[in-house]
């Protein structure tokens, strides 16, 4: 296996990175350009045992700072549900990440701008390598059953509940939300939906394209490795982050260039704030999570091969050894709730209509419930990080937080409109 290979090596670089550093003085042009370096190159190299913090530690908030505690509120083996909370919030927003091998701190941001609407609770995952085999299994079964605890332990504060989930996390989020209805549970508030492989066969991304042609049987012999000794889950099967690492640097390079260049720009002016944010953002964005191969194929295999959400066939409990077939996912059950969906024009990560697939979906939602929003150019990282996240999609939010709110006290919910946004267009609902 090729793990314990790259890991060796990762080892033998952070020897040399220390040697570097601490042995013998340097000029300080050398050291100039050897920060340079360890800021824009050794996170390729996944040379950083661990992801930064987050480190939120005040907001602004109604022209004054406004102090941030952060701690986990509840631990699962391969997540923690992490929460940011600040005086005087009358909502809580569910954030769920994706699972797609970033750290969750790459929602550093997204965070920040939502603790302006109440307090947040983050789906903070454990890399796979530091779970331990006698944890078990994680595969989209026991993510939608974690996600399910997570929002039952969260409406019960009898607080305004709003889940966001992102990119991958959409499909579990509106799985859990959806066999919560069917059991008779409310509904979260508001629901909103950013960016997600609701249903992959619409207009498939170059990703999308490559999971459903490899089959998995192709996946498991040259995707997925086994953590070797030296880690808490040895033993265990993951995609490991050095394969992602590729991914960034070979399939997705625009993102990463264009945090260098903003780096760059940063160093040029001399702007010492501006440089600190940039180099933050690196290392958020570059700091990766080996994923657990149960999870990595049935989301192969659920989500981009059969489709099994967007036509009707997805029972959740028949792959995790439960007994019977399982419960069969029926978004339709959802209502009393308000459900929006966001898109962005220049998304290479997932297809455009993909996630406005969840309004056919959930077809008991009334009509004026349901938004969906275009994002203009925007990519996928844009529709939660950066300008046309702050500018675009957040306010868009914040009055979906409110329609939904207004939904729960008052019926005359067709007179709560969205307002306009600079830059995106609001598709009208058929």
């Amino acid at each position: 296996m090729w793990y314990a290979l790259v890991e060796q090596q990762r080892q033998w670089l952070r020897a040399w990175r220390a040697a570097a550093r601490y042995a013998w003085p340097v000029p300080a042009l050398a050291r100039a350009a050897a920060a340079c370096y360890a800021d824009l190159y050794e996170p390729l190299l996944g040379l950083e045992a661990e992801p930064p913090p987050f480190a939120i530690g005040t907001i602004a908030l109604d022209g004054r700072r406004c102090k941030v505690v952060e701690r986990v509120v509840a631990h699962t083996p391969f997540c923690d549900l992490r929460s940011f909370t600040r005086p005087n919030a009358t909502r809580a927003v569910l954030l769920c990440t994706p699972l797609a091998g970033h750290a969750a701190v790459m929602m550093r941001e997204t965070v920040e701008a939502l603790l302006a609407d109440g307090d947040v609770y983050l789906t903070d995952w454990i890399n796979a390598r530091d779970v331990p085999l006698d944890a078990g299994r994680f595969g989209l079964d026991e993510y939608v059953a974690m996600l399910d605890g997570f929002i039952d332990s969260l409406a019960q504060e009898g607080r305004p509940l709003h889940v966001v989930a992102i990119c991958q996390s959409t499909f579990p989020a509106l799985g859990a939300l959806a066999l919560r209805a069917q059991r008779g549970s409310a509904p979260p508030a508001s629901i909103t939906l950013i960016g997600g492989p609701l249903d992959a066969r619409v207009n498939p991304s170059t990703l999308g394209l490559a999971a459903a042609t490899h089959s998995l049987d192709w996946c498991r012999r040259h995707l997925i490795d086994t953590v070797p000794n030296g880690f808490a889950g040895h033993g265990r099967l993951v995609f490991a982050t050095w394969l992602q690492q590729a991914e960034i640097a070979i399939v997705y390079p625009h993102r990463y260039v264009s945090l260098i260049e903003r780096y760059a720009q940063a160093s040029s002016r001399g702007d010492a704030r501006a440089l600190a944010a940039a180099r933050r953002a690196l290392l958020e964005y570059t700091a990766l999570l080996d994923m657990p191969a149960e999870y990595f194929l049935d989301t192969v295999d659920i989500v981009f091969q059969r489709a099994l959400l967007a036509n009707g066939t997805w029972c959740v409990g028949a792959l995790s050894g439960a007994s019977g077939s399982g419960t069969l996912v029926e978004p339709a059950a959802l209502r009393d709730t308000v459900l929006l969906t966001v898109e962005g024009a220049r998304d290479a990560v997932t297809g455009a209509g993909q996630t406005h697939a969840a309004h056919a979906m959930c077809s008991s939602i009334a009509a004026n419930g349901r938004r969906r929003l275009d994002v203009d150019d925007c990519d996928h990282y844009g529709l939660f990080t950066g300008e046309r996240w702050r500018d675009d999609v957040h306010h868009v939010l914040q009055a979906t937080f409110a329609l939904g709110e207004a939904s729960r006290t008052s019926q005359a919910t067709a007179d709560t409109t969205v307002p306009p946004c600079v830059r995106c267009t609001q598709a009208p609902l058929i």
